[in-house]
């Protein structure tokens, strides 16, 4: 089969995939570096969260492989890896956003490449240079499916980062433009996953699915594996199906009023222009929970820290926000871990009590403090339909007193807009790991962090995030 047998999209992604030249400049390889330092942070904790936990047994009796799993000995296939640290890296929801796709990127791009650069003699420059590659194809799909796709119940992480892994997996071993097309579209047949998992294990497993599948893709097209050439924009294609049938009149509407470059179409020219990572770049997490919650935190802790405030000053906390956000924070009485993180009212009535929101909140025998619930029927929400572009997050304080004070965030700490610094990042790091007491491989794994050089071999980083044999 001919390259022009292939869709212009597919074609057009799989010939930049191929041969985009690797003079990334410096502003990309720092934010790679931090997607990488910033997932391993997580991943480390989050292996022994309840979807990865459960998850072990089972991906280790499939056979081991030369890929290493994040805090464990044994080691895995590719395939088998990248599930696993995918899950991990998911499992805290305290892993970075990336809103071209709207999905968590790195939670699935790094995993993918650490699984796959195993098995290959492939450096450090190797890996940001194919996640960088992964987090554009991400990008440009999701903008062409987005926001629908999304709003309309959609996990993207599981969706869209299949497609971006496959695409990161191709370049990372080298595929040729016949390959990569191959690759992107057998991605497409791994890809799936459902909003209603929000609150259970299912839900980090989605970022492992999405891990996998890129791996799998990648190494079927390498194989010779063949697929089909309209999976991304023909009739029953991606975009049509993870969209609806009303597509085309939807990217219609759209013109004029997108956000993020979400423009629900397949652009075919200038692939790598603008280089999303540096464009629109990635959203750190500064709370471990869902990200439509992080805006509500932030206006709420500010205004908590401005005027000096403590519990026994708020009578109410009135959150207005779009409704796309509120509608992913579901569980008003949360009984886990994992619908805690999905919980306004849960989520801000542990800030109201701690005047921070950490790790040890979402701890199961945290969840029930009777201060906290007390205090979560002081929070109250007002669902607003606008983009979140539109619509900055108000929050509203009532005061015990009587006044009222108020502020919006339209984007959160951790984002372009507001970035951690390095420094920061790095406290993160340094209270991830404190939060795993098992991780004997912390001071060696820090080590190896914080010297990420180009010319380093993958498995020598690996090697520092398992754990050690007994």
């Amino acid at each position: 089969m001919s390259d022009d047998a292939y869709s212009a999209p597919l074609q057009a992604y799989a010939a930049w995939v191929a041969d985009a030249g690797r003079d990334w400049p410096e502003a990309a390889l720092h934010i790679a570096r931090r997607a990488l330092i910033d997932t391993i942070a997580v991943m480390v904790p989050g292996a022994d969260d309840s979807a990865p936990a459960k998850l072990w047994p089972v991906v280790s009796a499939w056979g081991s492989g030369p890929s290493r799993a994040v805090a464990r000995s044994e080691t895995l296939s590719p395939p088998g890896a990248a599930l696993f640290n995918g899950t991990a890296a998911h499992a805290l929801d305290f892993d970075d956003n990336f809103d071209p796709a709207k999905a968590h990127a790195s939670a699935v791009l790094v995993p993918a490449l650490l699984a796959l650069g195993d098995t290959r003699d492939a450096s450090l420059g190797d890996l940001f240079d194919a996640y960088i590659v992964g987090l554009q194809i991400m990008g440009v799909i999701g903008q062409g499916v987005n926001p629908f796709h999304r709003s309309r119940g959609w996990h993207a992480t599981a969706t869209l980062g299949a497609v971006g892994a496959a695409a990161a997996s191709a370049r990372l071993l080298g595929l040729d433009t016949t390959r990569s097309a191959h690759a992107i579209s057998l991605s497409t047949s791994l890809a799936g996953g459902f909003m209603s998992q929000f609150g259970s294990d299912a839900k980090p497993l989605h970022a492992g699915l999405a891990a996998r599948g890129g791996v799998e893709a990648a190494l079927l097209a390498e194989a010779g594996i063949t697929a089909g050439t309209a999976t991304l924009d023909g009739p029953t294609g991606l975009r049509t199906l993870m969209v609806g049938q009303d597509v085309e009149d939807l990217a219609t509407a759209m013109e004029g009023s997108a956000e993020h470059g979400q423009t629900m179409r397949l652009r075919t020219e200038d692939i790598g222009t603008p280089l999303h990572i540096t464009e629109h770049g990635l959203k750190v997490k500064r709370f471990p929970n869902c990200g439509s919650l992080h805006r509500a935190l932030d206006g709420l802790l500010a205004l908590m820290e401005e005027h000096q405030l403590e519990t026994r000053d708020i009578e109410r906390v009135l959150v207005r926000a779009p409704a796309a956000h509120l509608r992913n924070l579901m569980h008003e009485d949360p009984q886990t871990p994992a619908e805690a993180k999905f919980s306004l009212e849960y989520s801000l009535a542990a800030a109201l009590h701690d005047g921070n929101v950490g790790l040890a909140d979402y701890e199961p025998k945290a969840l029930q403090r009777p201060e906290v619930r007390a205090l979560m029927d002081r929070i109250t929400k007002e669902y607003v339909d606008a983009l979140e572009s539109e619509f900055a997050t108000e929050i509203h304080l009532t005061l015990t007193d009587g006044p009222v004070l108020q502020t919006a965030i339209a984007m959160p700490v951790g984002s372009k807009a507001h970035p951690m610094d390095d420094a920061q990042l790095w406290r993160k790091l340094e209270t991830c790991l404190a939060a795993a007491p098992t991780f004997a491989n912390a001071d060696a794994l820090m080590e190896e962090l914080a010297a990420l050089d180009l010319g380093k071999p993958i498995r020598q980083l690996t090697a520092r995030m398992t754990a050690p044999k007994d």
